[in-house]
């Protein structure tokens, strides 16, 4: 949506200032209008990131799970993270979504983009994240994680707000927002998953909600600078785990379970790369 009325805008007051130099065919007008055309497309990148730190601020209060909010999120992360930052994901299994609000997305964790792109796999749902808490120290970040629903996470052994956080992710859930979570616990940076932790499977037990696993493959990609061709990721949602599949499993079992489903499609991801 950005992109197109950025394209609109640039083209029309190219032919607009092209008219008013009556068609003029030489060098020097020619070079005028090029870099109008450039000069135009920079100010509507920097109008759009404008219009973007005034909705965050703006809607922060609005209910976390309209999703009137998270559509426009959706057009802003497309533009942000897919036309600047030159990425085009690649989302397979689009038939494996859910068909209501009851779930906790598990994902792989490779780079600090992925909660961006697995929100355009679930355009169409009011997904949160439980987030590390350090995120909500910075402004406008912060008030895109409070303002959708995402919930701070305290990595510290033995902090009661882990606790805290928990629970809060599993009423969340039970209110009708589904969350994500990344049961690693920290970025990989590659296609190599490290252990899951199991605690994060209570939050999905908690809540008796379904399992949406996702698997992010070459996400580490995502952050090249300087990309003049598009860089292709994979994100893959897996079928569903209902909650009467797994609800006799304990949390260890269930890591396990989730984790070999996600590692074995990584490596699917890897042939097809």
């Amino acid at each position: 949506m950005f992109l197109l009325l950025q394209v609109i805008v640039s083209l029309s007051l190219g032919l607009i200032y092209y008219y008013h130099l009556n068609f003029a065919t030489e060098t020097m007008a020619i070079f005028q209008v090029i870099l109008l055309f450039i000069g135009v497309n920079i100010g509507m990148i920097i109008i759009i990131l404008l219009m973007f730190v005034i909705f965050a601020y703006a809607t922060e209060k609005a209910p976390k799970t309209a999703m009137w909010k998270h559509k426009i999120y959706h057009h802003f992360n497309v533009y942000i993270f897919n036309v600047l930052y030159r990425v085009k994901p690649v989302i397979i299994g689009k038939e494996n979504l859910p068909t209501n609000n009851n779930f906790v997305v598990y994902s792989n964790h490779i780079e600090y983009t992925d909660p961006l792109y697995i929100k355009q796999a679930y355009r169409n749902f009011p997904l949160a994240f439980v987030s590390k808490e350090e995120l909500f120290k910075y402004p406008v970040i912060r008030n895109v994680l409070r303002g959708t629903g995402c919930i701070s996470l305290s990595r510290k052994a033995g902090d009661r707000q882990a606790l805290q956080a928990v629970l809060e992710a599993i009423n969340s859930v039970k209110n009708g927002q589904p969350i994500g979570i990344f049961p690693e616990g920290t970025r990989s940076h590659s296609n190599t998953m490290q252990e899951f932790k199991s605690g994060s499977f209570k939050i999905a037990q908690k809540a008796q909600a379904d399992i949406s696993p996702i698997v992010l493959c070459n996400m580490h990609k995502t952050i090249d600078i300087f990309k003049f061709f598009k860089t292709k990721v994979y994100l893959k949602i897996l079928p569903l785990i209902k909650y009467e599949e797994y609800k006799d499993m304990d949390t260890n079992q269930l890591s396990t379970y989730v984790f070999d489903k996600i590692n074995d499609q990584i490596c699917n991801l890897k042939e097809i790369n």
